[in-house]
């Protein structure tokens, strides 16, 4: 039986029993929500068993954003490594996070789903497991290519329209910005002339403790909005963060 990590954004809340299109075409059998303690905080993740043609599956699905005290936590907020140690713990074969993301690259548009082949961080945010002992991990390959290859053929039988497209095209350098407010048009085009093909608020701290770790580990990017001064109908157009979630949500199933 396949043990398989997933975790999601604010574009991922719906996905439960009650939305079991999401998982199509597996089908969901059982769910049960526990909670994972950890030296960093407890974890509440939930546990979904899906089967097709026979082949069950387990997935441990973390909510990055899971709420606390009614209020969902923003970006900055987040407990990495919390999250990854809970995750991990739960004796997974491999993790998949799912991002949704603002759109630079000019082949990478709103509506598309690509792979997250490199990230950037100059946010000078640390973060490490290894805190008594100094340990410095490569990061050359900061996510998985054999799982990333799977992916991308996958993702590429979904998105047919997108045939005329480079495998190049779907494999994206992410930059990270920490938030949790969003970019600046100035902070964007400063990004696209260093690299950034997207930017978002989270993964990168989730690959470095990945990383650490040894984990079979890639990324799903939704982009769910052109960054900021790039809506070609309007440049000055603001980012508006429940239309971009709701727009991640249409393209995660």
């Amino acid at each position: 039986m396949k043990r398989i990590g997933l975790i999601g954004g604010t574009g991922l809340f719906g996905f439960t029993t009650e939305n079991p299109q999401s998982v199509f075409p597996w089908s969901l059998i059982d769910e049960t929500s526990i909670v994972v303690q950890t030296p960093f905080g407890e974890v509440p993740i939930t546990v979904f068993d899906v089967e097709n043609e026979g082949e069950i599956c387990k997935i441990f699905f973390l909510q990055r954003h899971h709420v606390s005290n009614g209020n969902t936590k923003t970006p900055h907020k987040i407990n990495h490594l919390a999250n990854v140690h809970a995750i991990i713990s739960c004796n997974v074969e491999a993790t998949i996070a799912v991002c949704s993301v603002g759109a630079i690259n000019v082949n990478f548009k709103p509506g598309m789903v690509g792979l997250a082949n490199q990230y950037i961080d100059f946010s000078g945010i640390p973060i490490s497991f290894c805190n008594d002992d100094a340990e410095f991990t490569s990061m050359t390959t900061p996510f998985d290519e054999s799982l990333n290859q799977e992916l991308l053929e996958s993702l590429r039988e979904s998105q047919p329209d997108l045939s005329s497209l480079e495998d190049s095209d779907f494999l994206l350098t992410y930059w990270f910005k920490s938030g949790p407010q969003f970019e600046t048009p100035a902070e964007i085009n400063a990004i696209a002339k260093l690299g950034g093909d997207c930017v978002g608020m989270t993964l990168a701290p989730e690959a470095k403790l990945m990383r650490e770790k040894n984990q079979k580990f890639s990324a799903i990017l939704i982009a769910g909005n052109h960054a900021a001064g790039l809506d070609p109908s309007d440049s000055n157009a603001a980012l508006n963060h429940k239309k971009i979630s709701s727009k991640a949500t249409s393209r995660s199933d």
